[in-house]
């Protein structure tokens, strides 16, 4: 049994205190992770009803962020931590500018709207001290966009990971194909097992577990929210670690999976639209093989 951990960060919150539990808890289990990193503003007050769910953990102050005052600036930080992870072993990527922007405008953006996105995202990038550079690109709640493709090349990235699907292959969508291998997410994530029958906080680890058990080529990759899993669900989270390292299991990066492969072997799979279960929103997924 192998996951690869796929950690996404959305808010301050999340890179003040989100990221350092997860990474001292990984370093507890000598895990090695997939931290990505956003650059751009927290604008989490644009989302009030989620905001206000998660306001234990994010705190009443975010519910302003992007509305009544400007969106906290997360650059500085998230290189300051990228470094940080990468000092501890782990593989670290980008997440985009805004987590909420990207979210919500990325799958019906023009072309001119990614490309300025990605050009500002690597600036951002590169004003930090530049590091040995991101290996990976991951969009927030799994969006994609034709012209995304695009701005894949150039040897700015080894693979992204803006799906959900079964196995790794290269995104083919809407006539564009990228030529970075995809590294889809295969598993569900703790709110979409969360609202389904049966499922509560005290089994939920459980029932991840079952579903990990189930054979994929390259094993699993199973997304952890630097707000969630990070914060409240902490323990939750070593719950996981414990089932997963305990069982003959091996905890890895997603960087680690495309080790593991050729990617010349890769197929090419076109990228569609669809609900995973328990999922409240339509996502990128891996869909139908396509000649290479």
């Amino acid at each position: 049994m192998r996951v690869a951990l796929r950690v996404e960060v959305r808010t301050l919150r999340g890179l003040h205190e989100g990221v350092p539990n997860l990474m001292r808890l990984f370093s507890q289990f000598q895990v090695r992770a997939s931290f990505f990193f956003p650059l751009g503003r927290d604008l989490s007050g644009l989302n009030p009803i989620d905001t206000w769910h998660d306001r234990a953990s994010l705190g009443l102050k975010a519910l302003a962020y992007g509305t009544l005052m400007l969106g906290p600036a997360l650059g500085q930080e998230a290189l300051r931590l990228m470094d940080l992870a990468r000092d501890n072993g782990h593989d670290v990527g980008l997440f985009g500018l805004s987590p909420w922007s990207w979210s919500r405008r990325m799958a019906r953006a023009d072309e001119a709207w990614v490309a300025r996105q990605c050009r500002l995202l690597w600036d951002a990038y590169q004003a930090g001290d530049g590091g040995a550079g991101p290996t990976a690109l991951a969009t927030p709640d799994w969006q994609a966009n034709p012209a995304l493709l695009q701005q894949l090349g150039g040897d700015r990235f080894h693979y992204s990971a803006f799906t959900r699907g079964s196995y790794p292959y290269f995104p083919v969508l809407q006539g564009m194909r990228s030529t970075v291998p995809e590294i889809p997410t295969t598993l569900p994530t703790v709110d979409e097992m969360l609202r389904q029958p049966g499922v509560t906080i005290d089994n939920v680890h459980e029932y991840l577990y079952a579903e990990s058990r189930h054979l994929r080529p390259a094993g699993h990759v199973f997304a952890v929210s630097a707000e969630r899993e990070g914060l409240g669900r902490l323990g939750l989270m070593e719950k996981l670690l414990v089932m997963w390292k305990g069982q003959d299991g091996a905890l890895r990066a997603l960087y680690d999976v495309l080790k593991d492969i050729d990617p010349a072997s890769l197929p090419h799979h076109q990228v569609g639209w669809g609900r995973v279960e328990g999922g409240s929103a339509y996502m990128a997924m891996q869909s139908v093989q396509v000649p290479a």
